[in-house]
């Protein structure tokens, strides 16, 4: 079972029930119908209609869809509210239904009858059930690259709003959301998929309190002391920062206390010393097996734990969900309250880069930039951190950000500054060789799409592909590969001949035109911060990152440059 033939939409402080109505009426060789029942337990009437016909009998509204009117809307009103519903087609369905089953073409169908790959899945998952959501996910994922990277940046978006909201896929017990992630988690072309960290981003987006948090834990069937106990135990890390920021460390200590009491634990001096000896990676873990401990001590050395606990955790997540950010803040509100300034500035300066790589991700340029420049103030306030960083994702960013308005010229200035400000800044040697790799590979790319001639192209495609290939940046460097094999068959145009971008002959990712279809800007009930990724940026693909700086350790250092000589950071 993957589509629904009956489904709920919010109308007001109510919702109407919509009904497929199955018929001869669906099978006929010619003018082929969808029919559906709309109902509710209060008075409604029809606003607009768009694609769809409309009649009441006998108290329920009938709408019918034809063949060829894809995906139709119709607009209730009850009182002063009002929504719509949307209602499949026949064509549309017979898409839906391909793509579904895993039809390529269909795919790419449905994918061209939209504005985005975002938009479709939160179109059609009041329609879906999570097997059928996440086939469409795979499916369209798999239409294009751009629908891929689209539904990359989003996928924990997905999760969250199907758990909180009724803008789409609507999912309300603990098995139907971890089927949602597992499922979500196995399309290979959108990245990992982690239960606690998609609860953590619930956590961190949807509520307001700790009380929340438990409210909707409980109201999808989970127990918050098992979700405490299960995997490496993240998510207690994750349930402490919620408190820390939103009620107070005082308050994190009493719930951290009430854990401990019901829970055998190691004594407070070993586990302390056990994380200060912990290596880079397994910190994060050591120092959270000091916090149950830490919850008998005075407030002050439980503050301290905490802060190290939600630091390292954060520290070496590395998720693309807002667990980092969630762990940072209670991190920063930890450490703050015993004047740690260390790792509370470490902390903030995380926050901002881990919330920077998000928007970077879904290339919402101007929130990322601002991020990269709030991480950059952090740094340049403290003689313990270092600017570097982010003046030189920020510069990736800015770049890509111009490059998207084809003012390439203006791009290529930023990489340059960029190379200037960063070897003024002192970044050790290995590393600035890596930072300069990067730019000066982008640079490259840059002036091969300005470039007057093939000859010109491809000189500048060549060095940005030994640039990339220095600092493996494998998704740069088959970029780059493609762009190669196009010149050399002759399927580019010059960027005067082609109002100043490339043309590539390959296959492209469907661009429906303005009026194709639904938009993110049609479906209600989103959190402001899921935004539509630009499917026209140009530039890297890769984060603007070294696998030493968000990967990898250091090959030289598992414990992360100058951080264990300092007992403040342990």
């Amino acid at each position: 079972m993957t589509r629904r033939f009956r489904w709920d939409r919010p109308l007001g402080d109510a919702s109407v029930t919509v009904t497929r109505v199955v018929g001869d009426h669906e099978l006929a060789d010619s003018d082929r119908q969808r029919r559906y029942t709309l109902s509710a337990d209060v008075d409604f009437g029809v606003v607009a209609t768009d694609n769809c016909e409309t009649e009441w009998e006998n108290g329920t509204l009938w709408a019918t869809v034809t063949d060829g009117a894809g995906l139709a809307r119709v607009r209730l009103r009850t009182g002063d509210e009002s929504a719509f519903v949307r209602l499949p087609g026949p064509d549309f369905d017979d898409r839906l239904d391909g793509s579904v089953d895993g039809n390529a073409g269909a795919a790419r169908d449905v994918l061209s009858a939209f504005d985005s790959a975002v938009s479709i899945l939160f179109a059609c998952g009041p329609f879906l059930d999570v097997e059928g959501f996440v086939a469409l996910a795979d499916a369209v994922a798999g239409a294009s690259d751009h629908a891929s990277d689209a539904i990359h940046a989003t996928r924990y978006d997905f999760v969250r709003t199907a758990a909180t909201t009724d803008a789409g896929l609507r999912v309300d017990t603990d098995e139907e959301f971890e089927a949602l992630v597992d499922g979500l988690d196995a399309v290979d072309a959108i990245g990992d998929v982690n239960v606690l960290d998609a609860l953590a981003d619930v956590t961190a987006v949807a509520h307001d309190s700790a009380g929340e948090t438990r409210r909707f834990l409980d109201d999808l069937g989970y127990d918050l002391v098992l979700l405490a106990e299960r995997d490496d135990g993240r998510f207690l890390a994750a349930y402490l920062a919620q408190v820390a920021r939103t009620s107070g460390v005082p308050d994190a200590k009493q719930a951290a206390a009430r854990r401990a009491a019901n829970t055998d634990h190691a004594d407070f001096e070993d586990a302390k010393a056990a994380a200060e000896r912990a290596d880079y990676w397994d910190r994060g873990a050591a120092w959270r097996d000091a916090v149950l401990p830490a919850a008998s001590e005075a407030f002050p050395t439980f503050a301290y734990v905490l802060a190290n606990a939600l630091y390292w955790t954060g520290e070496v997540g590395r998720s693309d969900s807002r667990t980092d950010e969630l762990l940072h803040e209670g991190a920063a509100a930890a450490a703050q309250t015993i004047d740690l300034e260390w790792v509370a500035s470490h902390a903030k300066y995380e926050r901002a880069r881990a919330a920077a790589h998000r928007h970077r991700s879904k290339r919402n340029h101007a929130l990322a930039l601002a991020n990269f420049e709030a991480a950059r103030e952090v740094a340049e306030s403290h003689s313990f951190l270092d600017a570097w960083e982010p003046t030189y994702s920020r510069a990736i960013v800015r770049s890509n950000q111009l490059s998207a308005r084809s003012d390439h010229e203006a791009a290529i200035r930023v990489l340059d500054d960029a190379l200037d400000d960063l070897r003024e800044q002192g970044v050790p040697e290995d590393r600035f060789a890596e930072m300069r790799d990067h730019l000066v590979g982008q640079r490259h790319e840059r002036r091969a799409i300005i470039a007057d001639g093939d000859d010109d192209r491809l000189a500048h495609l060549e060095a940005a592909l030994d640039r990339y290939e220095a600092v493996g940046f494998e998704r740069s460097v088959a970029r780059i590969q493609d762009k190669l094999d196009d010149v050399e068959s002759g399927e580019t145009e010059s960027a005067s001949e082609s109002g100043g971008r490339t043309v590539d002959a390959r296959p492209q990712p469907l661009r429906p035109a303005p009026d194709a279809g639904p938009s993110l800007a049609d479906i209600p009930d989103l959190h402001d911060f899921l935004t539509e990724p630009d499917p026209t940026a140009v530039g890297s693909a890769d984060p603007g990152v070294l696998p030493d700086e968000r990967g990898d350790p250091p090959a030289d250092d598992p414990g992360a440059p100058g951080r264990d000589s300092d007992p403040r950071y342990r």
